[in-house]
């Protein structure tokens, strides 16, 4: 009885240093304790006319999860054009947008971008076009992919495992932080606030540090338009950040998932 007491105790013991060797093991660029991917979706004009700006002041990269069909994006090309220039990703948000209809608060969705009525091929062709559509922009070949509203059913089939063909990684949900090595490079956590203050952007942020791992903020409009945070807030974030960088690396979506391929040597 005895002996098989201390073995259980050596077991879980082992187990632990395993995970604290782990744990202090994995190193994120310049000794940073966590990363933080700063994203915009949909390809709204605050994204090039208030959110650049203030990118620039605080010398930070974002990525640009642009919906091909949007207004700006075809008005202001070459405001999005120059975005690419000055080191931002701008990455795959989808030619159309389509979301689930049948999920919970998405009677706005139109019945033609339904993705409950798509078909996997159908979706797959709009991300291949909507890469195809961004080469044209900043002449780039590797692209990441955000899934229109987190969902990754097309016709109650999931297309997650095909996105691999089109995108190096795909931002997804918040479902908790995982440790970095534990993270799916399709399915990369997410928050996305709504009227929320910059308290609250800061203390998502030290979450992540408080866990060292990497995850996003999925911001839409800023200053304006829908799921919005106010200019103020995202500046104020912007600053917390400027004066932690020995804390948090903030990169772009590609760069930073491209580090934890690496690391997990895929």
């Amino acid at each position: 009885m005895m002996k098989q007491a201390f073995l259980l105790l050596f077991s879980c013991l082992l187990q632990t240093a395993l995970v604290c060797q782990n744990a202090t093991e994995f190193r994120f660029p310049n000794g940073a304790k966590a990363a933080l991917c700063l994203t915009y979706d949909d390809g709204l004009p605050s994204h090039v006319n208030i959110v650049a700006p203030m990118l620039k002041k605080y010398n930070f990269k974002g990525t640009f999860f642009m919906t091909m069909s949007a207004t700006s994006v075809r008005e202001e090309m070459e405001k999005w054009k120059m975005l690419a220039a000055e080191g931002h990703e701008l990455a795959n948000h989808s030619a159309y947008h389509p979301c689930q209809k049948s999920k919970q608060g998405m009677d706005w969705v139109k019945e033609y971008y339904d993705l409950d009525k798509y078909t996997v091929e159908e979706i797959l062709a709009e991300i291949q076009f909507a890469n195809s559509f961004l080469q044209a922009m900043d002449g780039k070949t590797s692209r990441t992919f955000a899934y229109p509203c987190a969902h990754f059913n097309a016709g109650g089939v999931s297309f997650k495992d095909s996105v691999s063909h089109y995108a190096s990684a795909a931002r997804g949900v918040h479902d908790g932080l995982p440790a970095p090595m534990d993270i799916d490079l399709f399915n990369v956590p997410a928050w996305a606030p709504d009227n929320h203050e910059a308290k609250n952007l800061i203390a998502y942020i030290e979450t992540i540090i408080e866990k060292q791992t990497l995850s996003t903020i999925c911001f839409h409009g800023v200053g304006g338009e829908h799921l919005r945070v106010s200019a103020e807030a995202h500046e104020e974030m912007l600053k917390w950040l400027d004066a932690h960088r020995d804390k948090i690396w903030v990169t772009t979506f590609q760069e930073a998932t491209d580090y934890l391929k690496r690391k997990k040597g895929n």
